[in-house]
């Protein structure tokens, strides 16, 4: 299996960007329209929309970190089957909150980790431009 790991550095608390994490007003702002619907409490389900997958939270540490797997209904063969992992730690540095992103359990061979590798840097740009200007990025849609 592989992990990707991605690190951004944002001008925020650790709660905004939690809040902007776990918010079901904020995500999809930031994550191109995608929603979630759980209570972001460990060892609950969580459904997606857009695109359409379920999961559960694995750990939920408010401000501090958050964990769930999740695989796309539609599609599981994306990830050969399996699901993958999604963590979000997020570290305090004075004005500044450090966030590190693990997407693992991907499917070296798979064609979800096509999709997510170019997929995590414009999601947490958007994030970030949305923390620190109040507005996500927008991106040209793919044919």
């Amino acid at each position: 299996m592989t992990s990707l790991v991605f690190d951004v550095y944002v001008r925020a608390t650790p709660q905004q960007l939690w809040n902007a994490l776990t918010d079901p007003a904020m995500v999809p702002r930031w994550r191109l329209g995608m929603t979630f619907s759980t209570d972001w409490q460990p060892g609950s389900p969580l459904t997606t929309r857009s695109p359409d997958g379920e999961g559960s939270v694995q750990q939920a540490v408010p401000g501090q970190h958050l964990s769930y797997d999740w695989r796309q209904t539609e599609e599981p063969e994306l990830n050969g089957g399996r699901p993958s992992v999604v963590s979000f730690d997020l570290d305090p540095m004075d004005e500044v909150t450090h966030l590190n992103v693990v997407h693992g359990g991907l499917d070296p061979e798979g064609e979800l980790l096509r999709i997510v590798k170019p997929g995590w840097p414009m999601l947490l740009s958007s994030l970030k431009s949305l923390i620190e200007t109040g507005e996500p990025l927008t991106f040209p849609q793919g044919d």
